[in-house]
């Protein structure tokens, strides 16, 4: 799967969204980021997994996966990041492995740019949106909710997905339709098994 202008292993930064009134964009990101993107990780940890250095190092900007990692910027600040996966083949539900976004009034704002760069990767590559998990006892819900994704299912603690995976925690699982020249193909159950997948990681969310 070539990436084009999503593609965060060439060095180059692609702005992929722009809303001058606000002073805010949406970028790719590269290796110079690295820093950046561990500072997010880290004042959100209490709500977002940690994932190893090579993930990032490998599988976003040394190429190895299709792995995307977009950057949002407000007055040339780094305000949040998104970690998607484009899930393989199309008519199915891409991922959000990670977000990590600064918690102030505008967080809403950032979070809908993102999703709206989200939205043309999703047409580009004939996926039909996206599922992400978190869990339970996080406000981190509310968000996902106010940016329109729906929540589908909860895996309770202690169970273990398709892919060997245990619950550490009660989890729900939310899904988005993003894409509008696609119809909507998989149930809610059919999404809960095939499309929502996890990182070699220990999990937080």
């Amino acid at each position: 799967m070539k990436l084009g202008r999503f593609d965060c292993s060439t060095g180059i930064i692609q702005v992929l969204y722009r809303d001058p009134v606000r002073d805010l964009l949406v970028r790719t990101s590269t290796i110079r980021d690295q820093l950046l993107v561990d500072k997010l990780q880290k004042e959100n940890a209490h709500a977002v997994g940690f994932i190893q250095d090579t993930i990032w190092k490998d599988y976003v900007w040394g190429g190895k996966r299709n792995f995307v990692v977009l950057i949002c910027e407000v007055n040339a600040d780094a305000v949040g990041y998104v970690l998607i996966t484009p899930a393989r083949g199309t008519y199915r539900y891409a991922k959000i492995q990670q977000i990590a976004i600064r918690n102030d009034a505008r967080r809403l704002q950032y979070g809908q740019a993102l999703i709206s760069v989200c939205r043309d990767f999703c047409e580009q590559f004939g996926r039909l949106g996206f599922t992400l998990r978190c869990r339970t006892d996080l406000d981190s819900n509310k968000f996902w909710k106010a940016l329109g994704f729906t929540h589908y299912n909860t895996w309770k603690k202690g169970r273990i997905n398709h892919v060997g995976f245990k619950a550490s925690n009660d989890i729900n699982l939310w899904k988005i339709e993003l894409n509008r020249k696609l119809p909507t193909l998989f149930s809610f159950d059919e999404v809960s098994i095939q499309d929502v997948g996890q990182l070699p990681r220990r999990s937080k969310q």
